[in-house]
């Protein structure tokens, strides 16, 4: 018996394994590039509960700081006034950053401070389940954009005026607001909600209220001519508020303390994104002075030039009224 002769493969034989290698590759290759291809998704769920951990971790950097703070101006604001940045709100900045980042490594992230570097680690990484198991929503990340204020009322705070203060985050999707957090680290609350889905207990406070005066909430240091505004385009008589910090007057909107917040200057949309999710949740509204909803994509001005009204039940009555002409 001969086991040492060749074995020889006609033509026919040799285009048959050259085909069945090319259509192997090629569904390997094609197996490889769909999986590439393939948007992750992310669990809004979890994004909530951790945006609630960042803003709490976040509040407890500005906690810790806030007598021993390093004061720097950013310049003067359109009033007028210096625009303070401390080493509070970048400490703050880099625990909320981490928080979100150790879960959410990728996802597209915008604050309001512009700090080159900070440590790897969040302070805090344990995550507590707010939000009932049984909610969820998958969401492609790439449609996903995170708005984070480190620490709301930088001014107010260099005063210690610390009911202003708030930590605030909050999750856009498509440019809408979806996920609002807004955390008072003075009064150790929090308030979230979730539009369409849940909200936190403190936000179910209902109040109706019996004064025929609509009571509104104006900026402290950038109101502008918003109390003119108000005197000389509203018959009804209107309580103005005078209040710091956008989260804070936006959660006092939220809990019925008073009927709007408005605000006719400028404004940054890290200031607003949170409160804006918070009141569309709870059947309200948040838009500019046009009557136009603000966009909170990836690639939109960080700047809202054109003033704001936030109401849950009285917007429309502020809707081209917001002008001294």
């Amino acid at each position: 018996m001969n086991f040492g002769g060749a074995i020889r493969l006609n033509k026919f034989g040799i285009f048959i394994i050259v085909c069945i290698i090319f259509v192997f590759g090629l569904h390997i290759f094609s197996k490889d590039t769909e999986s590439k291809s393939e948007p992750k998704k992310i669990n809004l769920r979890t994004l909530l509960n951790v945006a609630i951990k960042a803003a709490e971790n976040g509040g407890k950097k500005i906690i810790e700081n806030k007598d021993n703070l390093n004061i720097k101006s950013k310049g003067l604001t359109k009033e007028g006034l210096p625009e303070r940045v401390t080493n509070a709100d970048v400490l703050s900045h880099c625990e909320m950053l981490n928080t979100i980042r150790n879960h959410f490594p990728t996802i597209t992230l915008i604050s309001e401070e512009h700090v080159q570097s900070c440590d790897d680690k969040s302070s805090d990484n344990s995550i507590k389940d707010f939000v009932d198991t049984r909610i969820e929503s998958l969401i492609n990340e790439d449609d996903i954009t995170i708005w984070i204020d480190p620490l709301d009322a930088t001014h107010e705070f260099t005063e210690k005026l610390y009911t202003y203060v708030t930590t605030m985050v909050c999750v856009a999707v498509k440019g809408k607001p979806i996920i609002g957090v807004i955390h008072k680290p003075f009064d150790k609350s929090t308030s979230w909600a979730w539009v369409g889905k849940t909200k936190s207990t403190d936000l179910n406070v209902q109040k109706k209220s019996t004064e025929d005066n609509l009571k509104v909430i104006v900026s402290r240091s950038h109101k502008g001519d918003v109390e003119k505004v108000l005197q000389k385009n509203f018959k009804q008589k209107i309580d103005v508020i005078i209040a710091a910090g956008a989260g804070y007057k936006a959660l006092e909107v939220a809990k019925h303390n008073v009927d709007a917040y408005v605000h006719i200057t400028a404004i940054k949309k890290w200031d607003i994104c949170a409160g804006n999710a918070v009141i569309n949740a709870l059947g309200g509204k948040m838009v500019n002075k046009l009557g136009e909803e603000l966009d909170y994509s990836k690639d939109a001005e960080v700047t809202n030039e054109n003033g704001l009204v936030a109401s849950i039940n009285n917007y429309k009555e502020f809707i081209g009224k917001l002008d001294l002409n």
